[in-house]
């Protein structure tokens, strides 16, 4: 009996594994496509309310989010894949205990947890990372932005003129901006989706202001140079913050493995005087 479960569970594991390492093949494509259409009513209540609104808007706007080397389409994409990978790594290490006669259930339990747990934090780390890319190349973008307008380009040429010339997060924002609007989209739709897509407030507030000067009409070049100001002003800020908290987490770090451990030297020779009063 205990023979048949094991096979079971292998052939369950292998199915489990084999079906994601040949994921993007167009057969696997189709069955997972046809799992995350009829899962889609009965499990977007549940797990839309809890994942982050930047990790939806990026599924929004990207249309797919590539995990494990998956390339995960929509949130109940993400919630099949995070149940099946789960479940297999569960499994294979259940599996793998009884063949080597080991009790591997609680570290394959919690190994299952984390694998769960864990595509909606890669995405959260890879929208971190490009917020922080599109805020530290920001200042210099909007240097270049207001040089090339006051050399007398208009701000669509200066805009495709970064995009084409130079090879950043920022730039593909505004290459996405213009493709938006050579598909139809206003100007400030085009913009503002981007922006939203940058999940970078400072870009935000740039392309507010080059919006707002479209409709206007009014020059930009002065207030995007001193945008750049402000913006590197507020980063210097932040570094001498970190720093700050560096200094104290080094204070309580320095108090921990080198004033508590000399403390303990100079009280050890008088422990056994102690333990012979009591």
């Amino acid at each position: 009996m205990n023979l048949i479960i094991i096979l079971i569970a292998i052939l369950i594991s292998v199915f489990m594994f084999l079906f994601l390492i040949n994921f993007n093949h167009k057969d696997a494509r189709l069955v997972f496509d046809t799992l995350e259409s009829r899962a889609e009513d009965a499990i977007s209540k549940f797990n839309k309310a809890g994942l982050d609104d930047d990790i939806k808007l990026l599924f929004e706007e990207e249309g797919s989010v590539n995990i494990f080397g998956v390339r995960v389409k929509s949130i109940e994409g993400l919630f099949l894949l995070r149940i099946i990978s789960s479940i297999s790594f569960l499994i294979f290490l259940v599996v793998f205990g009884f063949l080597w006669k080991k009790n591997l259930i609680y570290h394959a339990l919690i190994g299952a947890v984390i694998i769960y747990f864990l595509p909606p934090q890669i995405i959260k780390s890879k929208i971190t990372t490009k917020s922080r890319k599109i805020q530290s190349e920001l200042p210099d973008v909007i240097d270049i932005l207001s040089s090339l307008i006051k050399a007398g380009l208009s701000l669509d040429e200066a805009l495709n003129y970064i995009s084409e010339n130079y090879k950043c997060e920022t730039s593909k924002l505004f290459k996405r901006a213009q493709v938006k609007i050579f598909e139809g989209s206003s100007k400030a739709d085009a913009y503002y989706s981007v922006a939203r897509l940058s999940f970078c407030n400072d870009f935000k507030t740039v392309i507010k202001v080059l919006v707002q000067a479209e409709i206007i009409g009014n020059p930009v070049s002065k207030v995007l140079k001193d945008m750049s100001k402000v913006i590197r002003n507020n980063q210097r800020d932040l570094l001498k913050i970190s720093s700050e908290r560096l200094e104290s987490n080094l204070v309580l770090i320095i108090f921990i493995f080198m004033f508590v451990p000399t403390i303990f030297l100079f009280l050890l020779p008088v422990i056994p005087q102690l333990q012979m009063l009591f």
